[in-house]
């Protein structure tokens, strides 16, 4: 029983916490929603009532003036009404779309941000991923919100109205009549029927959006590889692989295995299953609609109620039946989908683990700089495994070392470490003697430039890749460029440091694994010459440290660069 409540206090939680996001992110889209809403559920209660009036004058006094004026009332008001709901619906359309890009802006800035061991977690990416086909697949989560609680408001509007209009029939008894239709407890027998109606309606259909949420929830697995194999032959640059080897066969099996295994069993398991709900639903409906129109004829029939309120009640009962059912099931909709909105939020709360330090970096005359790696033992999360164990190494500026290893056995590990990508588990690192934990970790940061074996350069322009910025020093860059042994090539382009990189336009052009790997090189040799004057360490293809080494090193600046070779070496100039 706690744990239920508990539970349920979470989900409130979220839920205002939801609310909140949208309103701050996009304030106009809540009133949008529940103005929209309150219009929408208004609209046919405008012609229910106002026809039920019509024609109780045809039935009655005839007055020409008064049936225009109540047939003008019913055109303004539908026409007002019609006019504000679209123009809701646009401001709702507007403000969903810029909430979905401010709710994936806001993950995106996460990833960019946060701790770079966070980036490299598996559960970090599984949430990610969760969150993604989710949203994808029925836009579950905080995009979904609005349109949830919008169905809400509108439902449960449609009932209150539709309970307004409807309580004078179960009030209108006569004096004079000892009709069975006059008993006040064939009132109470048909309210109770209706109530029983519209909860199996709310069961049954709660029944069903559970069992669709739940098989979604399955679909992902199977849809997560099936997208990945449709990605497989879409990506052009996977193209050499795939035919020298020719893959096609095998992709395209797999990607046919996933789609009968997946989108064929749910398509057939859903259709089934709405087929057998909706007939269900319509059964249901039209029998409800035959007591509804039996019971209302009856009371008019004896003269308890007028012609025209025949119309209002019967439209009243009717939408009252549909809203019901729709209110629960919306609600439990919300409910369900506060999970897919705990998660998001559980993902933007992702805490950073490393401790970031407020010493400032020393700053020596001397260039006397030592990093000291004490006893260092490394494992990644989740893996039973050392990357490193029992590390202790020396790095001074102005000699020479080499690091060789296999691969896997820890290179790219120790220069992680060096750089605070990652702190070790056992062991110290320290600058001049002082735990580098303990410096401001930015600054600590700007001290290295590393060009790692997977380097990345991004759709932007050979000047701004360069500089990782986007103003910069043009001769600088040149001058990197030229010295990584590429700026002949930059030259021959058609805008030089002004074009883009890979083709996101006309411009854009394609360049090779050797080029790239040189203007990322020059891209760290900018980050080194920007506080010249620098020592610079040279790391190749840093992936292990085969056991404990005195290292030399350097001052507080690094420039790791990282070639395709079988072993590593560090220059120190």
């Amino acid at each position: 029983m706690k744990v239920h409540i508990q539970q349920s206090k979470l989900k409130w939680h979220y839920l205002w916490r939801g609310l909140r996001f949208i309103h701050a992110k996009v304030p106009s889209l809540l009133p949008s929603v529940a103005l929209g809403a309150l219009l929408k559920a208004f609209s046919p209660f405008i012609t229910i009532y106002l026809t039920a009036r019509i024609i109780d004058e045809l039935f009655g006094a005839r007055s020409a003036a008064y049936l225009a004026w109540l047939a003008a009332v019913t055109v303004i008001l539908n026409l007002i009404v019609y006019l504000l709901q679209k123009a809701m619906e646009r401001i709702k359309d507007m403000g969903e779309f810029r909430l979905l890009y401010f709710g994936s802006f806001e993950m995106d800035q996460l990833i960019l941000n946060t701790d770079y061991e966070n980036v490299e977690k598996p559960d970090f990416h599984l949430k990610k991923q969760k969150i993604d086909e989710a949203a994808n697949m029925n836009r579950r989560g905080i995009w979904q919100l609005p349109e949830l609680i919008s169905s809400f408001i509108a439902n449960l509007c449609i009932v209150a109205f539709a309970v307004t209009l409807s309580i004078p029939l179960f009030l209108a008894l006569s004096v004079h009549s000892d009709s069975f239709f006059n008993s006040p407890w064939l009132s109470l027998l048909f309210l109770a029927l209706i109530l029983c109606s519209s909860l199996y309606s709310v069961r049954s259909n709660a029944r069903f959006s559970k069992w669709a949420f739940h098989k979604m929830d399955a679909m992902m697995p199977i849809n997560r590889a099936f997208s990945f194999y449709g990605h497989l032959m879409q990506d052009h640059q996977l193209g050499k692989d795939i035919r020298i080897y020719q893959e096609q066969k095998l992709i395209k099996k797999a990607y046919d295995d996933f789609n009968r295994r997946g989108m064929v069993s749910f398509c057939f398991d859903i259709s089934r299953r709405q087929g057998r709900f909706w007939a269900g639903s319509a059964a249901l409906s039209a029998l409800i609609s035959g007591f509804v129109y039996l019971f209302v004829g009856m009371k008019a029939l004896i003269g308890l109620i007028s012609i025209g309120s025949v119309v209002q009640y019967v439209g009243a009962i009717s939408q009252f039946t549909t809203g019901f059912s729709e209110l629960i099931t919306s609600a439990t909709d919300i409910w369900q989908d506060l999970d897919y909105v705990e998660l998001y939020f559980k993902f933007l709360d992702t805490p950073n683990p490393k401790y970031k330090g407020t010493l400032p970096i020393e700053k020596r005359n001397d260039n006397e700089y030592e990093i000291e790696f004490r006893n260092v033992s490394f494992k990644y999360p989740g893996s039973g495994i050392y990357a490193l164990k029992d590390l202790s190494l020396k790095l001074k500026i102005g000699e020479h070392f080499a690091v060789v290893g296999r691969n896997g056995s820890g290179k790219t590990t120790f220069i992680k470490l060096l750089t605070r990508l990652y702190d070790p588990q056992e062991g110290k690192i320290l600058l001049n003697g002082i735990d580098i934990q303990k410096y401001d970790y930015q600054e600590y940061l700007q001290l290295f430039s590393v060009v790692f074996q997977d380097f990345k350069l991004f759709a932007f322009s050979v000047g701004q890749n360069v500089a990782a910025d986007v103003h910069y020093d043009k001769e600088r860059a040149m001058e990197c460029l030229d010295k990584a042994g590429v700026g002949d090539r930059i030259r021959k382009m058609s805008k030089d440091l002004d074009t883009p990189l890979y083709k996101i336009d006309a411009d854009g052009v394609e360049i090779s694994g050797g080029e790239a790997q040189k203007i990322a090189i020059a891209r760290a040799l900018y980050k080194d010459e920007m506080n010249q004057p620098r020592h610079l360490i040279r790391l190749p293809n840093l992936r292990s440290i085969p056991n404990s080494r005195k290292l030399p090193a350097t001052k507080p600046r690094f420039t790791s660069r990282t070639d395709f070779l079988p072993a590593a070496s560090v220059t120190i100039f």
